[in-house]
């Protein structure tokens, strides 16, 4: 498991209609290190300041927490560090959408599974084969 979940988070903010447990240029950083995939303080730095500016020491501290949180990894590369993402944006969202249900579910299962039937009422008929497909191979495995 990627380390950043093993440890937790605390806080959870929504970010359009997906939850998010990270800050908002944690989010930024990390949306360009899965765009180029092996960066620099340098690279993310040039790439975020086409938008907005920003100095080059924070972008430097917001990859070394990311680093610290298990999600960038790093090599010395000169006096800096090359950094890569340790999981893809993909498998980031998934994780972080199977805690958050996994701790409502935990916190109050009766609360969780109502509101969780409402949401399947929402889904496509495409979504839902996918839905009774999980659910019947969860069967088999009991």
């Amino acid at each position: 498991m990627i380390e950043f979940f093993k440890k937790g988070f605390k806080t959870l903010r929504f970010k359009g209609k997906k939850p998010s447990p990270l800050g908002d240029l944690e989010e930024k950083v990390m949306n360009v290190v899965w765009q180029l995939q092996k960066v620099s303080v340098r690279d993310v730095l040039n790439e975020l300041n086409k938008k907005e500016k920003f100095a080059y020491t924070t972008i430097m501290t917001i990859m070394d927490r990311l680093y610290k949180k298990g999600l960038l990894r790093r090599e010395k590369k000169g006096i800096g560090y090359i950094y890569y993402p340790v999981v893809s944006k993909e498998e980031f969202e998934k994780k972080t959408a199977e805690k958050v249900i996994t701790e409502l579910l935990e916190s109050n299962p009766e609360l969780t599974l109502a509101a969780f039937k409402g949401a399947v009422e929402k889904l496509s008929p495409e979504e839902l084969d996918q839905l009774k497909k999980l659910l019947e191979e969860k069967e088999k495995e009991k």
